[in-house]
């Protein structure tokens, strides 16, 4: 009997742990600083690309909130949205470099370090994407979901998620990925 107490107790406060809702979570975006576009036939335009989508990308997902919930997604009861720092670093992209024909993969530790841009811009907890690539061939987004102390850089918590595209036009279509990595979250 103790020993179904104690596993209920413990269950109890894992659970009540991973409920917990931070009182609010400032949204850095969609980073795609260290990104690739994988497949040249899927992106023709890397111009438009680096110019005009990815900061699209990061527009939509605060002006269509009711669909990209990130309040309810990460468990916060308040979203503050800073993108400044995202859009300077996705305006830095070089378009020339910015899609391949090879296999790309980001480090952890690379994406680790992605997050020193936003260390410091503000206090509480930070989250931001950092995009790992863009796959046509294989119709998927690959990103490193990173949760962190805005004040210190110290990740609480970090992930590798990929989604699955769907949508129609360019922009809908990496949009529906980015949404199918948000529906995993940090769990």
């Amino acid at each position: 009997m103790k020993k179904v107490l104690l596993i209920v107790s413990t269950l109890f406060l894992i659970h009540s742990s991973f409920a917990q809702k931070l009182a609010e979570i400032t949204w850095f975006g969609i980073d795609f600083s260290q990104a690739k576009m994988v497949g040249s036939a899927g992106f023709t335009d890397p111009a438009k690309i680096q110019s005009y989508y990815l900061n699209v990308w990061n527009s939509v997902l605060i002006t269509e909130s009711d669909k990209y919930d990130i309040a309810k997604y990460y468990g916060a009861a308040k979203v503050k949205v800073s993108l400044d720092v995202v859009k300077k670093a996705n305006d830095e992209v070089n378009a020339d470099e910015l899609v391949t024909d090879n296999t790309y993969s980001l480090s952890e530790s690379d994406a680790q370090q992605g997050i020193q841009k936003y260390v410091g811009q503000g206090n509480g907890t930070g989250l931001v994407y950092i995009v790992e690539y863009f796959s046509k061939s294989e119709e998927l987004a690959s990103i490193y979901v990173i949760q962190f102390d805005i004040s210190s850089g110290a990740i609480s918590k970090m992930k590798k998620l990929t989604g699955k595209t769907n949508g129609f036009g360019f922009r809908n279509y990496w949009l529906g990925a980015i949404e199918k990595v948000m529906k995993k979250r940090l769990k």
